[in-house]
């Protein structure tokens, strides 16, 4: 895909207003690393999800599990990213409904979908 393309898929994975307002967060305390650490944090999470969210299952702690899910759903939200909120929203649904192996599916069938998110969000 050229530049131009690669711009507007980022455009449908993240939300420059959100964004924009940490970045103001940023200038009104001087800071340059706040977006930048947030994004980081999201990364980590998500990367620590499935393990996470096994453990739960495994556990019989249903509530933990729709819990990791609600997390990144939120988290994912506000740091600009909507899709992936989606993404994690659908999960935390199937999950309250018991289906655990589906909200699994669901998240390994969002693999891309999460790359490409993290990916936009380490961009904008």
């Amino acid at each position: 895909m050229n530049y131009h393309g690669d711009q507007e898929a980022a455009t449908l994975l993240i939300d420059p207003e959100a964004i924009e307002e940490i970045r103001r967060i940023e200038r009104a305390t001087g800071r340059t690393d706040v977006f930048s650490g947030f994004v980081s944090k999201l990364e980590a999470l998500v990367a620590a999800f499935a393990g996470t969210f096994s453990d739960c299952v495994a556990r019989g702690d249903a509530a933990g599990a729709v819990r990791a899910a609600h997390t990144l759903k939120g988290t994912s939200r506000q740091l600009g990213a909507p899709a992936l909120g989606d993404l994690f929203a659908e999960i935390e649904r199937v999950a309250k409904a018991g289906d655990y192996g589906a909200a699994r599916r669901e998240f390994d069938a969002g693999a891309a979908l999460v790359a490409q998110s993290i990916e936009a969000l380490k961009r904008a």
